[in-house]
């Protein structure tokens, strides 16, 4: 007889880990069935290059949000530290420009380049910083209409002005308000993090978002590497009498009477839902290949087949090191070597734009951009004692010439490059200093985290026609799918990817309303105003 559960999840990235333990503690009886050895997608901590150094695969700082918060994961365990500053650039001539928490650090790091920047900095951050509060709140909740998100806006200057930089790509937006060639490559490389061309229109409130989101709340590195936080929500499930089975792959959607029923394991193995099925891996994996395209309306299956993977892939190179990078623009400001993210190899727009081309015509860039950090030196945790890590992130395209399939034969040799490029910035990052590398390319994504489809870290591309009520298809974006009891609850739905669980909150309250649950971490006005 067939296991019987009120919930299945489909995926154990942090997501469906997030909507399993939310239902879990409603309580229903959940399962989640992830293909891999472990949980976490996303949140993956390896051992790739020594043993006793530890290596983030995918995400490396995460950002503060309710997940953590309501499911109080902090009571398993899960630690951060958030540097400070958090994010830097450094240049040929060993100048930096970095960010801190405090505004005015960081204004003031501005004007060394730009009093004018400066200037305009500190009036974006103070039109914005309210208003970002609304957007930020719109995350975790299904998307508004196109028609309401502009009445929230359109009614004040501020408002207006922000809707005029959602309509602007990056790039115009840093055009428009500043003027030097290093503020704006250092605004504009932090606002690619999601994989976001710098001249994308409709992506340029990303610019006084991010950063004064980063101001209240900096990028963490999460306590012993970033599988911690997957770790602790595990734990978090299986308190409240969750289940969690790994090497558990779904072949098949069952359906019955066109409802969402049961689930066929590549064993043979079918688990049955009482309830509903969310579905952690992407809209693509979920509704052409698990359920099938026989069993869609041919206007749905057409969105699902047109959504699309990131324009700009991630390479990264992973170390393991006998010191720590010395940069030398460490020398000017010492702050630096504590910095969670650094960038080097650009001075310009310019250069960024040429490296987005180059990608654009399936060609390695020419000029080597990296930015990425020593997770070590904010958390020794992470490598044996008195050793380091770090890595480098550098944007390709996950095409090449030859395909996909021939990053194997390139990826040594660009990792060369790679670290020839480094040493300008940090010189003892030497063959001595060096104990092991491993090279993470966008195809060795896919192969790990198969959602990532191309190597798309989002699980699809954030663009305005993959955004809000578009995401992942018109129509159907309140992460209910057009097979009864079925809904998606990974990066492909709102709002998007990121370390936030924002897809997995959402998606566990709609289930919540559509079963009749009460939303436990759901506090009304009323309870709110006694405290």
């Amino acid at each position: 007889m067939a296991e019987t559960y009120d919930l299945i999840v489909i995926g154990g990235g942090h997501n469906g880990l997030a909507v399993a333990a939310y239902l879990a503690r409603a309580g229903q009886r959940v399962i989640v069935l992830e293909h891999g050895e472990r949980v976490g997608g996303g949140l993956s901590t390896e051992e790739v290059t020594l043993p006793g150094f530890k290596h983030n695969l995918h995400s490396q700082g995460h950002r503060e949000g309710p997940v953590n918060r309501t499911l109080e994961l902090e009571k398993h365990g899960l630690r951060y530290v958030r540097p400070d500053p958090n994010y830097s650039m450094v240049f040929e001539d060993g100048s930096s420009l970095c960010l801190y928490k405090d505004l005015e650090r960081t204004v003031e790091n501005i004007a060394q380049f730009s009093k004018h920047d400066a200037v305009a900095y500190r009036k974006l951050f103070d039109k914005f910083k309210h208003l970002r509060q609304i957007v930020l709140s719109s995350w975790y909740m299904p998307p508004l209409p196109l028609s309401k998100t502009y009445q929230v806006f359109e009614g004040t200057e501020d408002g207006r002005l922000f809707l005029y930089i959602l309509n602007s790509s990056p790039m115009s937006v840093m055009d428009a308000f500043f003027e030097h060639p290093r503020v704006k490559a250092w605004a504009l490389l932090m606002s690619m993090q999601g994989s976001i061309a710098p001249d994308a229109f409709g992506m340029g409130a990303l610019i006084p978002l991010l950063f004064v989101g980063m101001h209240d709340h900096p990028y963490g590195v999460c306590v012993g590497g970033s599988w911690e936080m997957a770790r602790a929500m595990q734990a978090c499930l299986e308190e409240a009498g969750g289940t969690v089975r790994t090497g558990a792959r779904v072949r098949k959607i069952l359906l019955e009477q066109g409802e969402a029923r049961a689930v066929l394991l590549e064993d043979g193995t079918e688990i049955r839902a009482k309830k509903a099925i969310a579905s952690n891996t992407n809209v693509r994996m979920t509704m052409l290949d698990l359920v099938g395209e026989e069993h869609l309306e041919a206007d749905f299956a057409r969105g699902v087949r047109a959504f699309e993977g990131d324009e700009l892939a991630l390479l990264t190179v992973h170390y393991a090191l006998d010191e720590a990078p010395r940069f030398v623009a460490a020398q000017g400001n010492p702050d630096v070597a504590r910095c969670w993210l650094i960038a080097w190899g650009v001075e310009n727009p310019r250069h960024i734009q040429e490296i987005v081309n180059d990608i654009r015509a399936r060609t390695l860039p020419r000029r080597i951009l990296g930015f990425g950090g020593s997770p070590t030196a904010n958390d020794p945790s992470q490598a044996p004692p008195g050793k380091h890590t770090a890595f480098i992130w550098t944007f390709v395209p996950y095409h090449l010439p030859q395909g996909p399939e021939s990053w194997p034969r390139v990826q040594e040799a660009y990792a060369d490059a790679i670290q020839a490029a480094w040493r300008a910035y940090a010189p003892n990052m030497t063959g001595d200093a060096i104990l092991g590398r491993y090279v993470y390319t966008p195809r060795d994504i896919e192969l790990k985290v198969p959602s990532m489809f191309h190597g798309s870290i989002q699980h699809g591309h954030a663009g305005p026609n993959q955004l809000g009520p578009f995401r992942p298809v018109p129509g159907w974006a309140n992460y209910r799918m057009p097979i009864k009891k079925l809904y998606l609850c990974g990066s492909s739905a709102h709002p998007m990817g990121g370390i936030a669980g924002a897809p997995g909150f959402n998606a566990a309250g709609v289930i919540c309303d559509d079963l009749g649950l009460k939303k436990w971490w759901w506090r009304s006005r009323e309870e709110r105003r006694k405290g």
